[in-house]
């Protein structure tokens, strides 16, 4: 039996078994095999990123297209004023490549961002939203860096379908409303946002058409003038302006956002069953997370990957527990603190890390000490449970590969708006204020980059080659997220269809194991709380996007939980020699 046989099969099987819950039914899905494919979380976005291909244009060129129409209409999640992770796999060169392009703190800080100029401990509430939670953004120079080195068609053709659609307007679709509705979005709250409320201060309709001028005239500097184009023309100034917002105003210059620059970094990647997993290093945890998580399960699920299988599923969560406590214990941006990567996923202490899991009772963890770890630095658990981030992948039909995922943060990020897009509110991300002043690796400081969750990856077979790539949105949860998702796919066989549909588990919210309700996760509740697991039921928002090879192309799927799509065009791609990457 093939591959997309045995797939084709599981889905079978499972659907027969039990009728799943509506969002477990079907996903937003590309399962005939493409030649090109794009998955992002928008349909527009999706169709902006294929237009550039079907026009010479490749993955990057893509990714760029794609990024400027979910600023437009995903303004929630993502945009020009936010932060980005990209990996990339140049197929020609065989060489896989880490882009940072994370939001960063200003040249003035304090000692954590609940930390006032003048020392007092300031309350969470006064520091979630508003001026004081906005980072330096990086999401366009990180794109205008990989486009640089890598990307086809010029760069002001990119922008176009986006500047038509900001120009004509879009449809609100229902996950925008929805968000508004679930984080308690209100005009009196947040004026800044007065597009997306009607004249009596209700949030626009779903259906309602959306036209955003000044966004529209912000992507014109951009095309014109490259990512120093959002500065342009007194955009600068005018973001700084915003920032002055909410209950505390940012310490931010103009002069901070013209010093930004993005970052190429080595990936990190690890081995899962016969393949190797790739993903983005620190300041991204995602990553080394998922790579700790994957080899956890390997070491002790005895080669039975079942998460409709309690037992399965408390294996699971231990091992996110281990691999969440080390992240606390040694991730940070590594300009700043060395942070023992190589040894946070070497197998060997991965594997005793695993072995330390108890499989019938939940125990307390404390972080481990991976080889080349130096002092620890203990970091205040916490974590953004709820996420404004966006997940994109595409792969063109020369080989190359990119997954993006891309935030402003929590959901609308700082709430603030200014010439079209939203401001993040990415600083939040840092660490609480040390305790009796110890050192933590995540800790605030100038021109620093907070830990981030996000985990993209690229999956290389035995013999080198990309088989299939993605990541996830959704906070603190993505790496719990994708844990699950490649589980599916590289353990399971399944289709990425089938994968982003299965209901979730996670260890992020602190005090409490979340299953996702209205799911067959959620069946589990009784037979984890006899093993001690604090088992609670909530809605999970994910926003997962993953893409496989099938034969000579490739099937996708984005999360059916969000309103995105993953397609291609059908055609055979072309067959030639690849180099195998030197490892």
């Amino acid at each position: 039996m093939n591959r997309l046989a045995a797939a084709a099969l599981v889905l079978l099987l499972a659907s027969a078994c039990t009728a799943p819950p509506p969002h477990e039914a079907r996903a937003p899905a590309s399962q005939a095999p493409t030649a090109v494919i794009a998955q992002t979380a928008h349909p527009l976005a999706t169709q902006a990123a294929l237009q550039m291909l079907a026009r010479g244009g490749n993955a990057i060129d893509a990714i760029v297209a794609a990024q400027a129409m979910l600023g437009l209409v995903e303004p929630q999640m993502s945009g020009v004023a936010g932060g980005t992770e990209i990996l990339y796999w140049d197929a020609a060169s065989a060489k896989l490549t880490s882009f940072d392009g994370l939001a960063a703190a200003p040249g003035k800080t304090t000692a954590s961002l609940r930390t006032d100029t003048d020392g007092r401990l300031l309350p969470p509430s006064a520091v979630r939203h508003g001026g004081r939670s906005v980072g330096i953004p990086g999401t366009m120079a990180v794109l205008e860096m990989v486009h640089g080195r890598y990307g086809k068609l010029p760069w002001n053709v990119l922008f176009e379908p986006a500047i038509e659609t900001a120009e004509h307007g879009f449809a609100l679709t229902e996950y925008l409303h929805r968000i508004m509705l679930l984080d308690g979005i209100t005009l009196a709250e947040y004026p800044g946002l007065r597009l997306y409320f009607d004249e009596h201060g209700k949030p626009l309709p779903i259906g309602a058409r959306v036209r955003n001028p000044e966004y529209a005239a912000t992507l014109r500097r951009i095309a014109a003038g490259g990512a120093r184009g959002l500065l342009a023309e007194g955009g600068a100034e005018r973001i700084v302006q915003a920032a002055q917002g909410g209950t505390l105003r940012s310490l931010m210059t103009a002069e901070d956002l013209r010093q930004y620059h993005a970052l190429e970094r080595e990936p990190v990647c690890g081995p899962f069953l016969a393949y190797r997993v790739c993903t983005v290093p620190p300041p991204s945890y995602g990553g080394i997370y998922l790579l700790q998580v994957l080899q956890m399960m390997e070491a002790r699920a005895g080669g039975r990957f079942d998460f409709h299988d309690a037992a399965f599923v408390h294996l699971f969560i231990e091992s996110g527990k281990l691999a969440r406590a080390d992240r606390s214990m040694y991730v940070g941006d590594p300009g700043f603190v060395t942070v023992p990567v190589n040894g946070l996923v070497d197998p060997a202490y991965v594997r005793e890390r695993a072995a330390s899991i108890d499989a019938e009772h939940a125990r307390s963890v404390v972080a481990g000490r991976p080889p080349g770890a130096g002092i620890a630095r203990r970091e205040p658990e916490h974590d953004s449970s709820m996420g404004g981030t966006s997940q994109l992948t595409v792969a063109d039909a020369a080989g190359d590969i990119v997954a993006m995922t891309t935030t402003i943060n929590l959901g609308f990020g700082s709430g603030l708006m200014v010439d079209g897009f939203i401001l993040n509110d990415v600083l939040v991300n840092f660490s609480a204020a040390p305790r009796n002043g110890a050192s933590v690796a995540n800790a605030m400081a100038p021109h620093k980059r907070p830990f981030t969750s996000m985990a993209p990856a690229i999956v290389f077979d035995a013999q080198g080659h990309p088989v299939a790539a993605g990541g996830s949105a959704g906070g603190g949860r993505i790496p719990d997220y994708v844990a699950q998702g490649w589980i599916e796919i590289l353990a399971n066989q399944a289709t990425p269809a089938f994968a982003v549909a299965q209901g979730h588990v996670t260890t992020a919210d602190a005090g409490k194991i979340v299953l996702e309700e209205d799911t067959g996760m959620a069946g589990l509740a009784a037979a984890l709380r006899t093993r001690g697991q604090p088992i609670a039921v909530e809605p999970l928002l994910s926003g997962q996007g993953y893409i496989e090879r099938a034969g000579t192309g490739w099937i996708g799927a984005a999360d059916p939980r969000r309103g995105g799509n993953a397609s291609g065009a059908s055609a055979a791609l072309p067959q030639r020699d690849v180099k195998r990457p030197a490892w």
